[in-house]
């Protein structure tokens, strides 16, 4: 028998004041909703249905069986969409499989020995620049350093003068977005408030950069062989046989630097926080770091062999998953999840942050400990307790680019250098923007390891 609503926090303020403590401290909120409430958990948001899930089968029917039932809500995507248009991550339906298909290639294994290259180049330029002694904030480091590897092999463009101002630009989206997607009414970016005057600064900065390469780019016609020279040429010989025009090339351009970079940043810190707050962890990472690559820069070829780096890597995004909160789903027709009819109009929520948390799936879940992701412990983890890339058909498409950045930044820093925290860094505490960051970021000392080679 089909239930009509599951249990869930009660507010007789027509769930406004429910709607304010999810705006105001979202962590918190959905990890009390689910430890009140368990697998499926119904409130209202003022005018929103709300169904938060928190169990793997329910997640995987959300996501895979049941995802052409749900689609993205407007009001929460709306704001995001001024930014990054139509592209992968807001647009749905036959026009996303399109554009998925097109731009897929550009993901392939075959290209990730041009990336691995452009990664390692990157850092030791960054590395570089780094001294033993140094005391600095390594959000910043990360987020000039993703953002100045995602506009070479995106665009083919070097960005290091202007890798501040891009950055700056893309953390006062962020802010932004959270904020107006929360927000009961969303006023026009014209409005002469100073927030959407930065708002509109930082979109002039972004959306200037991309098209001003995209029109060069098709203008002169060539294959400069990174992204944008695939999403240029792409014909979707599945489907129509078309290519993309400036405006999708644009927009898939503006996605994936703007995912590419963010998420990859705020994961970096995170992994830097945990390695330097475990010294034993981090000593077996330059172990590992050592025996594989020697004195030599990293390959591509060279992540098949760093394994621990690897659990290293999956075990941060487990406990500080940059994307803490999937894009709400909205039921476009009545569907059924967990033993409820959810009315057409209903939004699903789903918390990576939470599900990574749960003791039910991770044992001691606030113990950083690598070796969950180990051969013979992996296999215990329930398929969809773990998604820090999201899941199902709409599966971060750059996943695994991404992982092999981050194993590659982490064993590049560590041949050289060892990690501390900072004495002046206090306790850290998580920030819920777009991708969540350690708020105010994290302040670390560099010590030199004791053999290394000098960084060329």
């Amino acid at each position: 028998m089909t239930r009509r609503y599951p249990p869930g926090p009660q507010d007789w303020c027509l769930g406004f004041r429910l709607a304010q403590r999810f705006r105001s401290d979202p962590l918190s909120f959905a990890s009390e909703v689910a430890r009140s409430y368990g697998d499926i958990a119904y409130f209202r948001m003022g005018p929103v249905r709300a169904y938060f899930i928190n169990e793997p089968a329910l997640i995987r029917e959300t996501l895979v069986t049941k995802n052409k039932s749900f689609r993205r809500p407007e009001w929460v995507i709306g704001p995001l969409r001024r930014l990054d248009g139509n592209g992968l991550v807001l647009s749905d339906g036959e026009f996303w499989r399109r554009q998925r298909r097109l731009v897929q290639p550009a993901f392939s294994t075959k290209r990730f020995d041009g990336y691995a290259q452009v990664t390692v180049e990157y850092t030791r330029r960054m590395l570089a620049r780094w001294s033993s002694g140094q005391a600095f904030d390594i959000t910043t480091e990360m987020t000039r350093l993703t953002l100045e590897i995602i506009a070479k092999t995106l665009f083919g463009l070097e960005v290091t003068g202007r890798a501040s101002g891009l950055g700056n630009a893309v953390r006062v989206i962020s802010e932004t977005f959270v904020q107006e997607s929360g927000n009961p009414v969303h006023l026009p970016d014209w409005v002469p408030l100073a927030g959407k005057r930065r708002k509109r600064e930082a979109m002039r900065t972004l959306d200037g950069l991309a098209w001003s390469i995209v029109r060069e780019r098709r203008a002169s016609g060539e294959d400069c062989g990174d992204l944008l020279s695939m999403l240029l040429l792409a014909v979707d010989e599945e489907g129509d046989g078309g290519g993309m025009s400036d405006l999708q090339v644009r927009d898939e351009a503006m996605t994936l630097f703007n995912a590419g970079h963010d998420t990859s940043a705020a994961a970096l810190a995170w992994i830097w926080y945990a390695v330097a707050s475990h010294p034993e962890i981090q000593d077996k990472l330059a172990e590992e770091s050592a025996a594989v690559l020697g004195d030599r820069p990293a390959q591509h070829a060279d992540v098949a062999h760093l394994s621990y780096t690897e659990r290293v890597v999956k075990e941060s995004l487990r406990l500080y998953p940059p994307t803490w909160a999937m894009v709400p789903r909205e039921a476009a027709e009545p569907v059924e999840l967990g033993g409820y009819q959810l009315p057409r109009g209903s939004w699903v929520y789903i918390f990576p942050y939470v599900t990574h948390h749960d003791p039910r799936f991770f044992e001691n879940p606030q113990v950083f400990d690598p070796d969950r992701f180990a051969a013979g412990r992996v296999e215990a983890i329930p398929q969809y307790a773990y998604i820090p890339f999201g899941g199902g058909p709409r599966v971060c498409i750059g996943a695994s680019f991404a992982t092999m950045e981050m194993m590659l930044i982490v064993a590049s820093v560590l041949q050289r250098f060892r990690v501390k925290l900072a004495a002046d860094q206090g306790p850290v505490e998580p920030e819920a923007l777009i991708a969540m960051r350690p708020k105010g970021g994290l302040r670390v000392e560099l010590e030199p390891r004791a053999q290394h080679a000098a960084v060329s």
